[in-house]
């Protein structure tokens, strides 16, 4: 059968993911269209969100009134949990009552505007206990199709932490994930579908995952051939996404072969990462590798980095919009208010404006992740090492530590218009004593004194109810002792800028290694 023409109906400026189950959990039951909608869409209007994604669940449980798997309605009868039984009674009288939630948001996505999109989290593995209802029944009924059979495996080992994640190599399994999927698209007037391969990132034994790739493409394959198939009969196309680790090779050792799905025209939306580690990872990869392509690639950004603070989130749209993305993807900020939504948005948008407004540059963090838990191995099995934190210490040939950061901001220009304000950078550093000497150079010029704070830094992040619309913010400490100083341009330049800190002479009392923690550069404007 023919593919239909045109298949991506527009280009989005930016894509929503509603993960939260529509906020079931967070409602006394029952939860009316009219709440549910608050909840899904709130704020949006007016903001320049295209596209909403809904997550239709994880784990073998279902957030929609599927005909296939197992349903909250079913699954949290009997909770004892309160979440779980909100999120089960809730999804039960929509179901009864008004045909359930993708009935409910398919149709007011199209009275908006907006494009609707079903997202499947293709293999969640959080460390739940085996009795408790959100584990579902499929790995339980049938061990045989997890990574790890259900043997006993060296606790805190990464093959620990991913064997309780359904095994792709299984027919059977790949045939039940294509049936969730296919439902969706067959049953509803659905306008795509995501392949949430971020969540959570492993879908083969550790060791097989690169050689199995061209599994988990004849998967990819079959939805693609289903949709095209529904949307010649629909007279419209509809769009395949995929979101992905956040650098090629990590797609690819995990079993996820993105090359080919872009080259063979398989995916028209490829979004890259899970926004942990958004000033490091190669962008440029999958914009290079999607040239002269139909696929878009948009940037991911990721509320719970943390990255709600407006200036960190400039600096990393600015960074995207420079490597050539297609547009903005953000997860885990559904419970922001309205004018953060409109305004922010808006201006993370505006890719003229965003250039001189204010930003800071950050350098990624990788310890938000322990060794421990099934969930967090998970997320270090994919994520890339990052360049900090590190531990100081004295050299031998004056040379010391080099940190990259990739700076897109247009200095020289800035600089001739006279528009160019104070740039600060600063180090923050746990065990930073007085009498360590530390010298610092920025794309090999000597930067000189800089002043010393044990004030530690501040960040911005969710309150403790974050999930619950209109959710707000507040400021949290980070502790440690930083250094600080003014920079200009030159040194400072677009593009790769190379940050050298030498410890050059240590306290000789010390009795805790000096660690370097994060980097910040503020770039401002007049």
């Amino acid at each position: 059968m023919a593919k239909p023409q045109g298949r991506l109906s527009r280009n989005y400026r930016i894509m929503w993911c509603d993960d939260s189950g529509a906020g079931a959990a967070s409602c006394n039951p029952p939860i009316t269209p009219e709440k549910l909608l608050q909840l899904s869409f709130g704020g949006l209007e007016g903001s320049p969100v295209d596209a909403l994604l809904y997550s239709i669940g994880g784990h073998d449980v279902y957030d929609y009134e599927t005909k296939i798997g197992l349903t909250g309605a079913e699954a949290y009868v009997n909770a004892e949990n309160r979440n779980s039984a909100n999120r089960g009674a809730n999804l039960a009288y929509l179901m009864r009552n008004h045909g359930g939630p993708l009935t409910v948001l398919t149709e007011q996505c199209h009275r908006l505007g907006i494009d609707f999109m079903p997202s499947l989290r293709m293999n969640e593995n959080y460390s739940i206990p085996y009795d408790d209802p959100s584990y579902g029944k499929v790995r339980i009924e049938h061990p045989e199709w997890t990574i790890g059979r259900g043997k006993d495996l060296p606790e805190n080992s990464t093959e620990w932490g991913v064997g309780r994640g359904l095994d792709y190599a299984v027919p059977e399994v790949r045939d039940y994930i294509s049936s969730i999927l296919i439902e969706t698209i067959e049953r509803w007037d659905v306008d795509g579908l995501e392949l949430d391969f971020f969540r959570h990132p492993t879908y083969f034994n550790v060791q097989e995952a690169y050689s199995n790739r061209y599994l988990m493409t004849d998967l990819v394959r079959r939805i693609r051939r289903r949709m095209d198939e529904i949307g010649v009969q629909r007279g419209k196309g509809l769009d395949l996404m995929v979101r992905v680790p956040a650098t090629v090779e990590r797609c690819e050792g995990l079993g996820l072969d993105i090359l080919k799905w872009i080259d063979e025209g398989l995916v028209d939306i490829v979004v890259v990462g899970g926004g942990f580690i958004p000033f490091e990872m190669p962008m440029e990869q999958f914009v290079e590798a999607a040239r002269g392509t139909d696929t878009l690639v948009y940037g991911y950004l990721e509320g719970y980095r943390p990255a709600v603070d407006e200036l960190t989130l400039r600096a990393i749209a600015s960074r995207y919009w420079s490597a050539g993305i297609d547009g903005l993807y953000l997860f885990n900020f559904y419970s922001m208010p309205r004018d953060w939504k409109r305004d922010v948005l808006g201006r993370l948008t505006d890719r003229e404006g965003l250039k001189r407004l204010m930003k800071r540059y950050e350098t990624d963090p990788r310890d938000r992740f322990s060794p421990t838990g099934h969930l967090h191995l998970t997320f270090l099995n994919a994520i890339p090492r990052t360049q900090l934190p590190v531990t100081l210490r004295e050299t031998s040939n004056g040379e010391g530590l080099v940190v990259k950061m990739d700076i897109t901001e247009d200095f020289e220009q800035a600089t001739g218009e006279g528009v160019l304000g104070t740039c600060t950078l600063s180090l923050l550093f746990d065990n930073l004593s007085s009498d360590d000497d530390v010298r610092i150079k920025l794309n090999g010029t000597d930067l000189g004194t800089v002043s010393r704070s044990t004030d530690g830094w501040t960040r911005e992040f969710y309150q403790d109810s974050w999930n619950v619309y209109p959710s707000g913010t507040l400021t949290e400490h980070m502790p440690g002792a930083s250094l600080d100083v003014d920079v200009t341009a030159p040194p400072l330049t677009s593009g790769i800028n190379e940050i050298e800190v030498e410890l050059v002479s240590s306290d000789s009392s010390r009795e805790k290694d000096l660690v370097l923690q994060q980097i910040r550069l503020w770039v401002r404007y007049e």
